[in-house]
């Protein structure tokens, strides 16, 4: 599966769930009084409902009922669904006895509406899953070649995948290279060529870039014509894990895949974007800040914000504003490090709710930063880790953003080398891969971090 036909099958979904909720409407009217509901009264109701339906979609997407290496099925996803349409009808009752008044009635509508979208929902799903699951068939992965980021990329797979693929076979003409994660090693091209013919391939992953060996190149020839198909690595270990592979890449893999020219279509619309929504945000927080302000001076002294020079695109600095999480005494202002005993008590919780980011969207309305986009470093330590880590510069070539790509990853990283090569990682990826539709997955997948408090 590609990232292209990943994309049309989760829009695939998106769509027959969006149906089944639609088609409920009428349904729930006609279970209501047991006839055919007249077209003016389901477009009554069409419209009322929108918000909810809307509401509904967004808790399936961030409860990551979207995501492809999930089955359908079990306990897991009946839960799920259970407390999205719990939490729907909740919302539902708030919208309509604060907004619709008399205009939807009996509210006795919304509850079927919710207990019949849980029932065809998970009908459908279930129905998906037995037909299509991405369980129900593994396709058996070929390595001509190994290296590190083979042997890490094995290791990964076999923990967690976007894709259903099993690593089966490495191939690589030098001996030394046997550890290849308890998957079957091959150095004799003959001994190889007699495995494949028995076996059945349904990827090719080439991780070396010589010239193969005259019998090695006709196998390969023969699986092509038999319908493999053939990535390189750099390309594979981004369609699995969603990041950039940085060992592997070279400059001109680099040069031929960024670009950073002007996306006029969606930098215009992430720009509007980004105004209309650090508007909202600073409208319907502005009363807050007093009262965190308060808090933090009464837990104890020093500034209320915290403001610190960051690199922003093309390495223009610029000063990044935050809540202040730490106390100033004594603070040398080191990078954070696990327990760090200069956060405090109200610091701790503005981390992990992100509410200690909240003045950043004051940089955003001014430009210096976009809500979405790699984190913005401090200069003195990008120094050090643009001659640590290779392309680290490369990340400078699109604005910084308050979340990103890395940000919802699940993990935390450090600005250490080590966690900052796998953040780098991340960061390639969504300058490579930026568009409104993933610019939207992380906006949610943001919303799913901040109610889980996983922020730190």
């Amino acid at each position: 599966m590609t990232h292209i036909s990943r994309k049309r099958t989760q829009f695939f979904i998106f769509l027959a769930d969006l149906t089944l909720l639609l088609l409920a409407i009428p349904i729930t009217l006609f279970l209501r009084k047991l006839q055919l509901p007249e077209v003016g009264r389901v477009f009554e109701h069409l419209v009322s409902f929108i918000p909810i339906i809307a509401f509904w979609a967004m808790l399936m997407y961030g409860s990551g009922l979207y995501s492809l290496e999930n089955p359908y099925r079990g306990f897991h996803i009946i839960v799920k669904m259970s407390a999205i349409g719990v939490v729907t009808l909740l919302f539902g009752f708030a919208e309509f006895y604060l907004f619709l008044g008399d205009i939807i009635t009996p509210k006795t509508v919304l509850v079927i509406y919710c207990l019949l979208s849980f029932v065809l929902l998970m009908l459908w799903r279930t129905a998906y899953n037995y037909f299509f699951g991405v369980r129900r068939t593994s396709p058996k992965i070929a390595f001509i070649g190994n290296n590190d980021t083979v042997r890490s990329l094995i290791a990964e797979m076999k923990r967690f995948s976007y894709f259903s693929f099993t690593p089966f076979v490495v191939y690589d003409p030098n001996p030394g290279n046997s550890d290849a994660g308890n998957v079957t090693f091959f150095s004799d091209s003959k001994a190889f060529s007699e495995f494949l013919e028995t076996k059945r391939l349904g990827y090719c992953v080439l991780a070396r870039e010589k010239e193969f060996p005259m019998e090695i190149r006709q196998e390969l020839f023969m699986l092509l014509g038999s319908g493999v198909v053939f990535y390189s690595l750099p390309d594979f270990y981004e369609m699995v894990t969603r990041r950039i592979p940085i060992g592997t890449i070279n400059d001109t893999w680099l040069l031929s895949h960024l670009d950073a020219a002007p996306r006029f279509g969606f930098d215009g619309l992430k720009r509007i974007f980004d105004i209309i929504i650090s508007s909202i945000i600073l409208a319907v927080t502005a009363l807050f800040w007093p009262v965190i302000a308060l808090l933090i001076k009464l837990e104890s002294p020093g500034p209320v914000f915290f403001r610190q020079e960051r690199e922003g695109r093309g390495g223009k600095a610029f000063s990044i504003l935050k809540f202040r999480t730490m106390r100033v005494e004594g603070n040398t202002f080191r990078p954070t490090g696990t327990n760090d005993n200069r956060i405090t008590a109200l610091g701790n919780f503005m981390r992990k709710t992100r509410i200690d980011e909240v003045p950043q969207v004051i940089n955003v309305f001014r430009g210096d930063m976009s809500l979405i986009g790699p984190r913005p470093e401090r200069p003195e330590i990008a120094v050090d880790l643009e001659k640590a880590i290779p392309y680290y510069r490369q990340r400078l070539i699109v604005k910084p953003g308050i979340t990103g790509w890395d940000q919802v990853s699940g993990e935390y990283h450090s600005p250490s080398i080590e966690d900052t090569y796998k953040k780098l990682q991340l960061d390639l990826y969504y300058i490579k891969n930026r568009s409104v539709l993933l610019d939207i997955s992380i906006f949610f997948k943001t919303i799913t971090t901040v109610l889980k408090r996983t922020g730190r």
